[in-house]
């Protein structure tokens, strides 16, 4: 009894001994994971604190090298130290270069917002803090000395390129600046300057960008031109009858804006708001003759022969040898006289309304007959109002003259000038 419980009190203590040793082998690797790991981001602390001894020495291509490195270890890579770095170095090689290279300044750019991606709300507040230039040393700011830094730099770059007409490097480096802390004045002279370098698609996504801030811009009404013409050019005439509603209320003051409306109507075959838009113009004083003259074309285009006559007057008012509005007021009596001549020939039965008819609109033709011939007074070549009055020859039997009228139209037409 007392062997078997020796035994068993052997078995038991040997159980337990190796127990121990499990546990003081399971401790051991515990120690050494941990002294491996805490050796790791020591290293990597160490690799970043060297990135930094290398950059405050000036040598940038090492210092680029090691905080690289240190931006892709699983600790030193979360934090925005790594990226904060990178950003102060790349920057330091912009400045260090004349701050001539745009790649610096974007790579400078992309690391300070890298580091603001992984960073708190303290580390966004101490990269984007503002600058000015330091009045003693152009390299130099005081103030915010990352993206703040960097923006005043581009900004500063860019005034200077502009001034001798480097268009190119204005609206890159500029357009630069914009990403760091957009405001209406940067857009407009990023589209300026781009439009200047001939990349019109920046031109425009810029422009653009004023005409949509709500803030006040002395040369927004620029912007809304550029929009307008853009889209004009381009046959989107609902985008540009909007942002031609938009700078009307913006600059009531201006008419081109009340004109540009006129012309997208018109050729988005929009006639009745056409003239009433026309009528509006004159309603307000102070039209000048074209606009007397389109009123009285659309109202001619749209058989209103009485008004495009009586506009078409106002604008030969103003203009005695105003040719298109000649032109018109002479088509507006010819329209009328044509459409008498058409009633007259449909009276077969009647032949007094018949002779009345046909005596009522030759007196039209007789009516539009100086119009025309002032119109060929005025440019010998205007076969739109040869052709008219060859037939008002022809009605009133005035046949040489209507035959010299033709023989001028067939050499005009025939290329025989």
């Amino acid at each position: 009894m007392k062997l078997e419980m020796s035994l068993l009190q052997k078995q038991q203590n040997h159980k337990f001994e190796t127990k121990i040793r499990l546990n003081t082998m399971k401790k051991l690797f515990l120690t050494v994971a941990l002294l491996l790991l805490v050796v790791g981001a020591y290293a990597q602390k160490k690799v970043l604190k060297e990135a930094d001894k290398a950059f405050k020495k000036g040598e940038l291509d090492a210092a680029i090298q090691l905080a690289t490195q240190a931006t892709q270890d699983p600790e030193t890579g979360q934090t925005a130290d790594p990226y904060t770095l990178l950003g102060g170095i790349y920057l330091q090689k912009f400045i260090s270069g004349g701050k001539e290279s745009f790649e610096d300044a974007e790579k400078s750019f992309e690391w300070y917002t890298k580091a603001m991606e992984v960073g708190d709300d303290k580390v966004d507040e101490t990269i984007m803090e503002e600058a000015m230039l330091s009045p003693a040393d152009p390299n130099k700011v005081l103030g915010g000395e990352a993206l703040g830094a960097l923006e005043i730099f581009l900004i500063d770059e860019s005034n200077k390129a502009l001034e001798v007409e480097d268009y190119e490097k204005s609206y890159k480096f500029l357009e630069l600046a914009t990403r760091i802390r957009s405001d209406v004045s940067k857009d407009f002279f990023v589209a300026y300057a781009a439009d200047n370098a001939g990349n019109a698609e920046v031109a425009l996504e810029f422009y653009k960008k004023v005409v949509a801030s709500e803030e006040e811009y002395e040369n927004k009404n620029y912007a809304y031109n550029y929009v307008i013409q853009n889209q004009l050019d381009n046959e989107q005439y609902d985008e540009a009858l909007k942002n031609i509603k938009e700078a009307q209320a913006a600059f009531p003051e201006d008419n081109l804006y009340q004109q540009w409306e006129v012309d997208v109507l018109i050729k988005s075959n929009k006639m009745d708001e056409a003239i009433e838009g026309l009528k509006s113009l004159i309603n307000a004083g102070g039209a000048e003759k074209n606009i007397y003259y389109m009123l009285a074309y659309l109202q001619w285009n749209n058989d209103e022969f009485a008004a495009a006559l009586e506009n078409a007057k106002k604008a030969i008012e103003m203009d005695p040898n105003y040719g298109d509005a000649i032109y018109v007021a002479g088509s507006a009596i010819y329209n009328q006289g044509a459409e008498l001549m058409t009633q007259a020939n449909a009276e077969t039965d009647d032949d007094a309304k018949y002779k009345q008819l046909k005596e009522q609109a030759l007196q039209k033709f007789k009516d539009a007959m100086p119009y025309f011939e002032k119109a060929i007074e005025i440019d010998p070549n205007d076969v739109y109002s040869l052709r008219p009055l060859s037939t008002i020859y022809d009605q009133l039997e005035m046949d040489a003259k209507r035959d010299a009228i033709l023989d001028r139209l067939d050499k005009l037409e025939g290329g025989d000038n």
